[in-house]
């Protein structure tokens, strides 16, 4: 999925009625907020996926945006029927040819967290499967009439493709992260190993633990998405860390920590709990030690908001041997023909050679871009 934009601010004057209604508080329309702050935390609380949510909890509250949600929310509703007709399908179809599946992020979460699913909003469903099965999932998922585009051929950075039919659109991975630097943090045979079952989905439908799903969170929204602070994200942390118990807290933190993804995982809490949490608890500090918080981990550097491309690529090529690491500059420099005529649909074969320079000219510039621009 390409990486979602960080969206409009809240405006100030309605970020602490937002904060305490989604606290289950008494929150009462500022009088002080007027028409177009109105007008700019529809846009807003949209962009930050939390439509349906902030309707669901606008019920007996005199919120002038209570109408203006409320299409949005319905529509949600209405796809939220289909949407689980059609995995309910795939699922079966999975599991008929062998292969082992489980449901990651928003989906899943939807199903096991949500009072109702279509209050946690997304663009697709993730799914993750083991690498062996990569093979098998693309024969299996073109056989059911789901089309796909080509990837680049980055095969040690790209862990993912998506699959769509009928407006479905699936994607399917076989790791939790394109970036080397974190991607070991959850091997498939781990999470499925502690995976739970979702009846809500299926009898037989599998998501992440509890511990192992929070610490997706984490990772996802900061090496994916560049510390992007969007709510729905940020809600999802919440609800799983109000969902565990103490011991759960517990390993989650050894396993951050040994994970070496301690600091971005603390980032996460930090922002979550600043704008969910009516009392913080089983943070960082109550369960590692000032070595283990302060230690330098790789994946810190996803915490750093002026980092460029450049940077991004060092760090994912440091991460791999060094066999891989010439594997990685090479595809990165040569993807596949057929790929770059999907590209370059228009062009002729004979200007195959200078579209591949013109690509190559232009992904060094975007080494010199920041990230987060």
């Amino acid at each position: 999925m390409a990486d979602v934009l960080d969206p409009l601010p809240i405006p100030a004057v309605l970020q602490s009625p937002l904060r305490a209604l989604l606290r289950g508080e008494t929150a009462p329309w500022p009088a002080e907020a007027g028409s177009e702050d109105a007008a700019r935390f529809v846009e807003s609380i949209q962009q930050h996926g939390a439509g349906p949510l902030v309707y669901a909890r606008l019920s007996g509250c005199s919120w002038p945006i209570h109408a203006a949600l409320r299409d949005a929310a319905i529509r949600a509703a209405a796809m939220e029927s289909l949407r689980l007709t059609d995995l309910r399908s795939l699922l079966a179809a999975f599991a008929d040819r062998g292969i082992r599946v489980v449901i990651i992020k928003g989906t899943g979460l939807a199903y096991d967290l949500y009072d109702a699913p279509e209050q946690r909003p997304r663009g697709d469903t993730d799914l993750l499967i083991a690498e062996s099965d990569v093979d098998a999932m693309r024969r299996l998922m073109h056989g059911l009439g789901y089309e796909s585009r080509l990837t680049s051929g980055d095969t040690l950075a790209v862990r993912q493709q998506s699959f769509v039919r009928a407006g479905h659109v699936y994607d399917v991975h076989w790791d939790v992260s394109n970036s080397p630097v974190v991607r070991g943090a959850l091997p498939f045979e781990e999470l499925i190993r502690r995976a739970i079952t979702v009846t809500r989905i299926a009898p037989g439908a599998l998501a992440p633990s509890h511990v192992d799903a929070l610490l997706l969170a984490c990772i996802h929204r900061v090496a994916h998405h560049h510390d992007n602070e969007r709510l729905i994200w940020l809600y999802d942390i919440h609800l799983l860390r109000e969902a565990m118990a103490t011991d759960e807290h517990a390993r989650f933190w050894r396993l951050a920590a040994e994970r070496r993804v301690a600091a971005i995982c603390e980032r996460s809490i930090d922002l979550a709990d600043a704008w969910f949490a009516t009392s913080p608890h089983d943070r960082a500090s109550d369960w590692l030690t000032e070595v283990e918080r302060t230690r330098a981990e790789p994946s810190a550097a996803f915490l750093d908001g002026n980092r460029r491309h450049g940077s991004v690529l060092r760090g994912d090529l440091e991460a791999l041997g060094w066999r891989s690491r010439m594997r990685r500059l090479r595809e990165l420099a040569l993807p596949p023909v057929a790929f770059m005529r999907q590209s370059f649909p228009s062009a002729p074969s004979v200007a195959l050679p200078a579209l591949y320079v013109w690509r190559g000219a232009r992904g060094v510039v975007r080494l010199l871009r920041r990230v987060k621009e």
